[in-house]
C-alpha cells in the first residue's frame, strides 16, 4: 500500500507541475476557501490510481468522495491533490500532494510529495519516515529559543483570532516564525528536523494523515492542542520534535 500511494503523489506532483503557471478556472468553496481545475483532475487520478489496486476501500478526499470513515473495517485511503490551492492559484511555488491509508482510524503508511524540489516524504507504521530514501530524524532542540515555529492560518475568523492569540505568547519565546501554506509539507518538515514546533487550528483529515505518521516515525509527537492524543477528525493539531511539547502547551493555547 505504501508502494500504492508514492505511485499516487508521484503521478499527481506531475499533473500539478504541468498546470503550473497557467491560468486557472479558480472556484470559491467558501470564506478563503477556492479550488481550481487541477485539484479536480488530480484528485481523479489518485483515486484511479488507488481503486486499481485496492478496489473496496473507501475514499475520504478533499474535493470528493469525502465520507467520515474513521472506523471502517476496510483500508481508507486519505487523499489531499493539492495542498496549498492558493500559493498554486497565485503561482508561488509551495504546495504537495499527500495520500495516506488507515486501517480502523489508524494511519497505516502515507506519502507526501513536493514536486517542485521533488522531495518525496514517506512512511509506513513501524517502519521510519524518509525523504527520497534518507531516513528521518526530528530535531534535538530542547529550548523554545533555540527553535523554528512553523504555523499556518485558519480560515474561520474566530480560529484565527485564537491562532493569533497563540501566536502572541510564543512570539517572544521562539528562535523564528515561518509559515508555507501547506499543512502536510509543515508535518514533513518537523519530521526532517528543519523546524521544531508546528500547529494549526483547523485542519481535515487529508491534511494530516500521511504528515503525522511521518512526523510520529521520525520521533516526533502530535496531539491535539490540548496535549489529548488526536482524533483523525479533530481540527486543532500540535506536531513538536517532542522535547518542545510541553513547552508549547504550557502556553494555554486555548485561553
Amino acid at each position: 500500500m505504501l508502494d500504492v500511494a508514492i505511485r499516487a503523489v508521484r503521478e499527481v506532483g506531475d499533473i500539478l507541475l504541468e498546470g503550473l503557471g497557467d491560468s486557472h478556472d479558480i472556484i470559491v468553496k467558501g470564506v478563503r476557501d477556492i479550488t481550481t481545475e487541477v485539484d479536480l483532475q488530480a484528485e481523479r487520478r489518485a483515486i484511479e490510481i488507488i481503486r486499481e489496486a485496492c478496489p473496496q476501500a473507501r475514499i475520504v478526499a478533499e474535493e470528493s468522495s469525502s465520507e467520515h470513515a474513521e472506523e471502517a473495517d476496510v483500508p481508507t485511503w486519505y487523499i489531499d491533490p493539492l495542498d496549498g490551492t492558493t500559493n498554486y492559484a497565485r503561482g508561488m511555488p509551495t504546495f504537495s500532494c499527500s495520500v495516506a491509508m488507515a486501517h480502523e482510524g489508524e494511519v497505516q503508511c502515507g506519502a507526501v510529495y513536493d514536486p517542485q524540489l521533488d522531495h518525496l516524504f514517506y512512511a509506513q507504521r513501524g517502519e521510519g519516515s524518509f525523504l527520497n530514501g534518507r531516513r528521518l530524524h526530528v530535531s534535538a532542540r530542547d529550548t523554545l529559543m533555540e527553535s523554528i515555529l512553523l504555523l499556518d492560518w485558519p480560515r474561520d475568523q474566530p480560529y484565527r483570532g485564537q491562532s493569533v492569540r497563540l501566536l502572541q505568547k510564543l512570539v517572544p519565546q521562539v528562535g523564528t516564525v515561518r509559515s508555507r501554506g501547506s499543512a502536510a509539507l509543515s508535518f514533513c518538515y518537523v519530521a526532517a528536523g528543519w523546524v521544531d514546533v508546528y500547529y494549526q487550528f483547523t485542519l481535515h483529515p487529508w491534511d494530516v494523515a500521511a504528515g503525522l505518521l511521518i512526523v510520529e516515525e521520525a520521533g516526533g509527537i502530535v496531539t491535539n492542542l490540548h496535549g489529548e492524543p488526536y482524533d483523525l477528525y479533530g481540527l486543532d493539531w500540535l506536531a513538536t520534535n517532542g522535547l518542545l511539547h510541553k513547552d508549547v502547551l504550557a502556553f494555554e493555547p486555548y485561553r
